[in-house]
């Protein structure tokens, strides 16, 4: 059944500081490379720093204008009952088409993770058995606490979020490998 009598309703918003935090990365990456430019004793160094300065500028402006497209929203249940991420206009203009998953129940995973832990972690995976929208961020927030606030928002859009744990690896497992390995300080494995 369709609910695009709806609208658009928000799941998962981007934190402020995320902004803020991103335009001063690029603005401070601007004004270092505008300074290399300026006392760059060579010519060929100077033009390569004013074009990664420009570059950077550009990448802030278009910080702004995606906010204020999109207005921060990261996940958002459309009135045609998918779930979907909302294009930057970078990705527009590469033309990355939309990532989305759709179906009565979506089911959401905790990856591992695989490097060090940063601000946006913990993060997500939405699937609906045949397409998904993956590395999710949620900015310290619980996935299970997330699955909970988004579900009461799609109460009656013929949705429901599923949080599901993925399997936990024995200790003494090794990737590539069938089966863990024997510990060598445990005598009932020695066999």
């Amino acid at each position: 059944m369709s609910t695009a009598w709806k609208g658009p309703a928000v799941l998962l918003k981007e934190p402020s500081f995320v902004l803020w935090s991103r335009l001063a990365y690029r603005l401070s990456m601007t004004l270092l490379l505008a300074v290399a430019a300026v006392y760059s004793p060579w010519a060929w160094a100077a033009v390569v720093a004013w074009v990664f300065a420009g570059l950077m500028f550009a990448l802030a402006v278009l910080a702004v204008a995606n906010v204020i497209k999109n207005k921060r929203v990261l996940l958002r249940h459309m009135g045609s009952g998918s779930i979907e991420w909302p294009r930057s206009i970078q990705e527009i203009v590469l033309r990355r088409p939309v990532t989305w998953v759709a179906g009565a129940e979506i089911v959401v995973v905790q990856p591992p993770i695989t490097a060090l832990p940063g601000k946006t972690d913990p993060r997500i995976t939405l699937s609906d058995g045949t397409r998904s929208i993956e590395r999710v961020p949620l900015y310290g927030a619980d996935p299970q606490g997330f699955v909970e606030a988004a579900n009461a928002v799609l109460v009656g859009r013929g949705t429901v979020l599923r949080f599901e744990e993925l399997p936990q690896e024995p200790e003494n497992y090794e990737p590539g490998s069938d089966e863990p390995h024997a510990d060598p300080a445990d005598p009932t494995a020695a066999e």
